[in-house]
């Protein structure tokens, strides 16, 4: 019956180990694409505002593609 007892406490020692570190990794992830994200959309916004300001407009003050 100790054998028993110690075989289910070891596994759910390892169990919780386990679980404990696929949480810390998901939460690192999450972070991570979270920073990424907020990084590349403020790239994105200053690029486009670059490139509108460096396209030619017609007479009408239209850009090319708003023809």
């Amino acid at each position: 019956m100790i054998i028993l007892t110690s075989f289910f406490a070891y596994k759910k020692v390892q169990f919780f180990v386990r679980m404990s570190i696929y949480v810390v990794l998901g939460v690192a992830v999450l972070f991570v694409r979270f920073r990424n994200k907020k990084k590349t959309r403020k790239r994105l916004d200053k690029r486009t505002e670059r490139m509108m300001k460096h396209t030619p407009k017609n007479a009408d003050g239209k850009y090319p593609w708003e023809e």
